[in-house]
């Protein structure tokens, strides 16, 4: 499935990005398409959890077997913001 996608950028703005699609030997709409393919994956895989700093943090500590990380992160909500779970 494809669409068309109108936007108005500021004239310096659209000359800065033709000049990195040229440099790039790309087009502007191929650029704008990667940049959205990137922003889209990103947010997907914050709502999954994962986040760059995330990314580096995984297995830098080693947790008890049966540690309940829900059961510690709703307390914590509980004690900081009375968030009832």
């Amino acid at each position: 499935m494809s669409g068309t996608l109108t936007i108005h950028l500021e004239p310096e703005l659209l000359r800065s990005a033709e000049q990195g699609a040229r440099a790039r030997h790309t087009t502007l709409p191929e650029v704008i398409t990667d940049y959205l393919r990137v922003m889209s994956r990103n947010w997907q895989d914050s709502q999954n959890g994962r986040t760059p700093v995330t990314d580096a943090l995984r297995g830098a500590v080693t947790l008890p077997r049966g540690f309940d990380e829900r059961a510690i992160l709703m307390e914590e909500l509980q004690r900081r913001h009375g968030v009832q779970g």
